[in-house]
């Protein structure tokens, strides 16, 4: 059974699945994982017939930790400040703002429907204050489990409360000396201040590990998947569900943890470090059914290697022969193909496309205008007058993926150059051309003339692949040569190798 099937199976009545990430910096491909999983279990509720919720909590009530790389010197004085209030780096509006809109931005373009909530509004609007009442009159209790399960050992007058001082307006320099509902008085570490703070407004924050619990009850949370950091033994989950069940009374969200995504030749990414491909950037050079692709075929409890180089092209071609099984076209050796297809896609066809990834990434390397491409297009089986919105969306993607992040055995360029062929390879060639003469040209008419060549004359594949490379794009590998022959103009082709041919 697929995972996020086999998770929701014995789950019954209206569901909430919860997910969230602090835009304490760019969002990037790694933290796709948590809001991806999310969407998938949502569907899957979904296909079971129950009324769900998915919501996604951006926690802009966090304090900026550190002046990042990504950031100036300027920065400095915002450091402890809640990221809700601090400006933007282009000075446009709120920090947290400008790193959460090209992420909402990505999840339109990935068909990712997520109610948002800002963290921020949920204090500013008294929702999380009854869980905040409830926290500071068992703060004891609260005290027990941090200590019994992570042990913390916290002071006798801790409160499970950050004041946002007033003066300085830091929310992780404060310590509260007083409660009295609703207010915390608290003097701040950092400029001395003494104040109040309203637990029914954005005065103040609970500190993460009681924070969550706090969202699980208040948002009504049955679901949520998390990073292994959090599912660590004596982690913030087991923190929280102990919260969860003694202080308020519920029971925890059923669990799902997930593994990190690594990027290939680096490893974890980091918003922090600036080590990261971004969320928004991934759409710039992949599909956007990859991005849901990519987490989708992989049980989250494995790691995924991402690769924007080669890997990104193999895993297209992996979700293209998925989607060629789905409509019984091909075969998938994933007996969770269909489920993992539906997952992935953007939008429901009613047949595969027909021009796929690795051939739009040939053919915009041999033609640079939208006639010549439209007309190696509809030779490859394009049956529309012109180029429809989807697939230029395509080609733009795979001219910025040549142009970043491929390899350089899959960049090319058609040459000019003289090739000096000897008699063997002329005769090869001769060959060639009288039989493609009496034959359609087509990718799969080449690729079984070439083989037949191979076959007969008792070569290998290497001796006649090598020679059409250096003949056409001067290199000793390309493209699928079937494909790649095919996308070109048949009388270029044999006129190239003709004018080899009969040089002397």
């Amino acid at each position: 059974m697929y995972w996020a099937d086999a998770l929701v199976e014995n789950l019954k009545g209206k569901q909430t699945v919860s997910t969230g990430i602090s835009p304490s910096g760019p969002i990037h491909v790694g933290n796709m994982r948590e809001i991806l999983t999310g969407d998938i279990i949502n569907r899957a509720l979904q296909d079971k017939k129950l009324e769900t919720r998915f919501i996604y909590l951006c926690d802009d009530l966090d304090p900026l930790r550190k002046v990042y790389p990504f950031l100036d010197s300027s920065y400095s004085q915002y450091v402890g400040m809640p990221l809700s209030y601090i400006p933007a780096p282009d000075g446009n509006g709120k920090y947290s703002d400008y790193f959460l809109k090209p992420f909402l931005e990505t999840l339109a373009k990935i068909n990712v429907n997520v109610e948002v909530i800002s963290t921020t509004g949920l204090y500013r609007d008294g929702k999380l204050a009854n869980a905040i009442n409830m926290a500071m009159n068992q703060r004891q209790e609260i005290a027990k489990i941090m200590h019994d399960i992570a042990g913390y050992d916290l002071d006798e007058n801790w409160y499970p409360y950050e004041p946002r001082c007033s003066k300085c307006g830091k929310i992780n320099s404060s310590t509260v000396t007083k409660y009295e509902e609703p207010y915390a008085y608290y003097r701040c570490r950092a400029c001395g201040n003494e104040d109040r703070a309203d637990i029914r407004k954005d005065d103040g924050k609970m500190p993460w590990r009681v924070e969550w619990p706090a969202k699980w009850f208040t948002l009504g949370v049955t679901v949520e998947p998390f990073g292994k950091d959090h599912a660590a033994a004596g982690g913030s989950y087991d923190t929280g569900k102990e919260i969860a069940e003694k202080v308020y009374k519920i029971s925890p969200p059923v669990p799902l943890m997930y593994e990190r995504i690594l990027l290939k030749g680096v490893g974890v990414m980091h918003s922090s470090t600036g080590v990261a491909i971004t969320a928004s950037e991934v759409t710039t050079f992949a599909p956007p059914e990859i991005l849901r692709f990519l987490i989708a075929k992989n049980d989250p409890g494995r790691h995924i290697d991402f690769d924007p180089g080669m890997g990104l092209l193999n895993l297209i071609d992996d979700y293209e022969k998925m989607e060629r099984a789905y409509f019984g076209l091909d075969e998938s050796n994933n007996e969770n193909f269909k489920r993992i297809y539906e997952m992935s896609r953007i939008k429901i066809l009613d047949a595969p496309e027909k021009i796929n990834f690795r051939h739009i990434v040939t053919l915009v390397q041999i033609y640079s205008n939208e006639s010549s491409l439209l007309s190696a297009l509809k030779r490859s089986g394009y049956d529309k007058d012109e180029i429809d919105d989807y697939l230029k969306n395509e080609i733009a993607i795979a001219k910025y993926w040549l142009s970043k992040y491929a390899p350089d055995n899959i960049k090319f360029a058609l040459t000019d150059k003289e090739f000096l062929l000897t008699e063997a390879q002329k005769s090869i060639m001769q060959e060639f051309l009288d039989k493609i003469n009496r034959s359609e040209w087509t990718s799969e008419s080449i690729h079984s003339i070439i083989y037949s060549i191979i076959g007969e004359r008792n070569l290998t594949p290497k001796d006649i692949f090598t020679m059409f490379y250096r003949i056409f794009i001067d290199k000793d590998r390309g493209p699928r040569l079937g494909y790649f022959l095919s996308s070109m103009d048949k009388s270029y082709v044999v006129n190239r190798i003709e004018s080899l041919i009969n040089q002397k």
